[in-house]
């Protein structure tokens, strides 16, 4: 990794000297975008990596994810937006707008940066889905901010994203830890959003380890199995004959 930033670096300072080069400008924002590529990449080998994940919240299976890499001319937070309603896509209600601050805080700040940095922060975030799932998201945001005058004509900033969605294994999750988590992972939000979102997760796991409540998901689950038979069990199909109008 480190020799393919130092690749990219030497191609920008060429720019410099050679700014009417289009075609290599347009290769160094190519291989920009490959190593904001390579970053989440390494990033999403890390999740499955169930040796290097000891100190977070256990995941069951790797559900979905998004990824997101884009060349921006500004370096206002633009993109921040954007990125937030793809994430929203994972989640719903109180958690989904604590994910959205989240994504917006983080580049806004990372585009905030002077010219020629390289940042990198990950987090990743314990959220619920409509029929009280708990589930773990893991975040990525890249931001390689231009030092080319040559390149900054073109483009000022890459800006890439990661969200990789995967089923949490809450089993030894307590108040405690799930307090001190939410706090954490949702921290650039007001305090009654905390709030909330620990409401809603807090009832997701009060449920998921309730014995009574594991009981009536299971009757439930009985009860539409004997009405799917019933529906699906094959009837005779019987014809009453009309009787023949008298002569």
């Amino acid at each position: 990794m480190g020799a393919a930033i130092s690749e990219v670096k030497n191609q920008i300072e060429r720019i410099d000297g050679a700014k009417e080069k289009e075609q290599e400008i347009k290769e160094a924002l190519e291989n920009m975008r490959l190593m904001a590529s390579d970053q989440l990449e390494a990033f999403n080998q890390r999740i499955r990596n169930r040796d290097a994940d000891t100190h977070l919240i256990p995941i069951s299976k790797i559900l979905s994810s998004f990824e997101y890499i884009q060349c921006t001319t500004s370096s206002a937070n633009t993109i921040g937006p954007g990125i937030k309603d793809a994430v929203k896509d994972f989640s719903t209600g109180p958690v989904a707008d604590g994910i959205a601050n989240l994504a917006s805080s983080v580049i806004g700040k990372l585009l905030g940066e002077s010219s020629g940095s390289r940042q990198l922060q990950t987090r990743y975030i314990i959220s619920i889905d409509p029929l009280g799932g708990i589930s773990r998201l893991d975040a990525l945001f890249f931001v390689y901010n231009f030092s080319s005058e040559g390149l900054m004509k073109t483009a000022k900033s890459v800006v890439a994203a990661c969200v990789v969605k995967s089923s949490a294994d809450v089993r030894e999750v307590d108040d405690n830890t799930l307090r001190v988590l939410v706090n954490q992972c949702f921290e650039t939000s007001p305090l009654d959003l905390r709030k909330a979102i620990y409401g809603e997760l807090n009832d997701a796991l009060f449920n998921s380890k309730d014995p009574a409540y594991k009981a009536s998901l299971q009757a439930a689950r009985e009860s539409q199995r004997t009405a799917l038979a019933t529906f699906a069990a094959p009837r005779a199909i019987t014809h009453t004959a009309e009787p023949e109008p008298e002569a």
